[in-house]
């Protein structure tokens, strides 16, 4: 299944290449597509009684994914911000704590 979503991706990629895709825009046909798509996806999600069975673990899992993401992110672009920040953001952080000190 994977590859056919692949084939179909990349064919559309070489063809939005090819030719001018400026009246997908105009016509907002990637919308329409996008939610009849999602729409099929809950119809078929919907019709799954096993899904149903599962549904408190699968909100376990994807709540703790989210926090996990959410949370490596946060803590890695503080990292990434106080290693490679620059030094005008370094000088007024300075300040703003030496202002929050006197007060």
């Amino acid at each position: 299944m994977i590859w056919w979503v692949l084939i179909v991706f990349f064919g559309g990629f070489f063809v939005g290449k090819l030719i001018r895709t400026d009246w997908i825009g105009k016509y907002k046909l990637v919308l329409v597509l996008t939610m009849l798509l999602l729409f099929s996806l809950g119809l078929e999600i919907g019709s799954n009684d096993e899904l149903f069975r599962k549904i408190d673990t699968i909100l376990l899992y994807g709540l703790s994914i989210a926090v996990a993401g959410s949370l490596g992110s946060f803590i890695f672009g503080l990292i990434l911000e106080k290693t490679f920040g620059n030094e005008k953001s370094k000088n007024n952080s300075k300040k703003l704590l030496n202002e929050e000190g006197e007060q």
